[in-house]
């Protein structure tokens, strides 16, 4: 390969890497608009608590995110990307951690942290990279009581991130 080559497609992968945060920083905003970015129009995604197509699915999940949850920090790791040699296609996988506060029914407030896979194929279209299809794969998840702390210390020092443009990193202009 050459090197013109190997830069391009270091360029490519990461280029579907900053989609794949983008995404998550969507999800932990609920930015509407961000998150469907990350799709191409006609993608789709299977998740089984949604099957379809993908900007659908944005619109199903943010509300459902704004009406269940009350926080959520999603990171991910182990990213495997392969570029197929049409320079236009891409497959993908990644772990992600994910850790969501709920309240129950009862008022009673819930930690609930999952370990997922997300199996991704990509495309690029007119130089942009972005998801055609995202298959989720649950691995592992958990809920227990919720213990956070706001009170003492903790709190003097903590700056409370937002899930709406009015956080930090918007103010910053690391999501543009």
């Amino acid at each position: 390969m050459s090197t013109a080559a190997r830069i391009r497609a270091l360029a490519d992968k990461q280029a579907i890497y900053d989609q794949m945060c983008r995404y998550i920083q969507a999800v932990d905003r609920c930015d509407l608009e961000l998150l469907k970015a990350t799709f191409h129009h006609d993608g789709e995604v299977i998740f089984g608590i949604f099957d379809g197509n993908a900007h659908a699915f944005c619109d199903y999940d943010i509300p459902f995110i704004k009406d269940n949850l009350i926080w959520a920090f999603h990171r991910i790791a182990n990213v495997t990307i392969e570029l197929d040699e049409d320079g236009v296609h891409a497959r993908a996988e990644s772990y992600m951690l994910g850790n969501a506060s709920a309240r129950l029914p009862d008022g009673t407030q819930i930690n609930c942290p999952d370990g997922m896979r997300y199996r991704d194929v990509w495309e690029k279209r007119d130089g942009v990279w972005r998801m055609w299809s995202r298959d989720l794969v649950m691995d592992w998840n958990a809920c227990w009581p919720y213990a956070g702390r706001t009170d003492g210390q903790f709190a003097a020092y903590r700056i409370q991130g937002t899930r709406s443009r009015e956080d930090l990193t918007y103010r910053a202009g690391l999501i543009a």
